[in-house]
């Protein structure tokens, strides 16, 4: 008897919101391995602009000499708003790190073609 050839099948997904999603716009994130298993990445969004703003104002400040605008402002953080947390394997890590990649080198390929383009 001949041995089948043997043939390896691939599974699709089929993707569906749950009834709980949520989208998020978030400026930034913070996380990783807590331990030998998860993986977590909290995102967050971050108000910089009033923090700026007020920094300005100090730097523009005459009343003040430089030290104390120094001082003032090293004592000044940006509040930033955690909007949720991920939780997730390792092999799950490395899947979003490749997913990543491959998207950031899409996109830096079609900002090259729209240069050539352009030019």
């Amino acid at each position: 008897m001949e041995e089948e050839e043997k043939k390896s099948f691939k599974l699709k997904k089929e993707y569906q919101k749950s009834e709980s999603f949520k989208s998020y716009y978030v400026t930034g994130a913070l996380g990783g391995f807590q331990n030998q298993y998860d993986f977590r990445l909290a995102f967050y969004k971050d108000e910089v602009t009033d923090v700026l703003l007020e920094r300005e104002k100090i730097i523009t400040n005459d009343d003040l000499n430089k030290n104390e605008k120094e001082k003032i402002i090293s004592k000044m953080k940006v509040p930033c708003t955690l909007e949720c947390e991920i939780v997730m394997p390792e092999r799950s890590v490395i899947e979003l790190y490749k997913f990543i990649q491959k998207e950031l080198k899409n996109k830096k390929e079609r900002r090259v073609k729209e240069k050539q383009i352009g030019s």
